[in-house]
């Protein structure tokens, strides 16, 4: 019975020292940083342009090239929106967004303004485009989509959704 007694006191013993012991704190890795591509392009303005009352309505585009290649074409996906926040279809296509086009070049850095298309939707009643998409194709036939965090807007024409 004593025998019992000292080996279960032992064992308790044994026990609580290695229950006491310091244990070595391993701290987890750091994660490792995620890759946030630079903007392509900033729009300063898309809105729309109505020559007269009644008729066909067009858009007006201001951007700047924010990347470091050379733009030979830039294709613009613009979607026009009436006062009560409906989409008025593309005159021509009918879809819910029309395609407006720049040829290049455009530059590192270059400002471009004076980008105008007419009869692109066939309401009178536009009361903003917006801009999400934007398909550039580079000097060397490389493209890339302008879209989410690759396209900054400072537009002050633009659709507040």
């Amino acid at each position: 019975m004593q025998l019992i007694k000292r080996s279960f006191i032992l064992i308790t013993l044994a026990l609580l020292v290695a229950c006491s012991t310091e244990k070595e704190i391993v701290k987890a890795p750091e994660p490792i940083p995620v890759y946030v591509p630079e903007p392509l392009i900033t729009l300063e303005l898309a809105e729309p342009i109505q020559k007269k009352k009644r008729g066909s309505v067009g858009a007006n585009i201001h951007f700047t090239n924010s990347s470091s290649g050379t733009y030979q074409y830039i294709l613009f996906r613009a979607t026009a929106y009436d006062k009560d926040g409906n989409i008025v279809r593309a005159r021509k296509s009918r879809d819910h967004s029309a395609y407006l086009r720049v040829a290049g070049p455009v530059h590192p850095g270059e400002y471009s303004k004076g980008n105008s298309w007419k009869n692109t939707w066939g309401r009178a009643k536009i009361d903003c485009i917006d801009v999400d998409h934007v398909e550039i194709i580079f000097s060397d036939g490389s493209v890339e989509i302008a879209q989410g965090d690759r396209l900054t807007k400072l537009t002050s024409g633009s659709c507040v959704q």
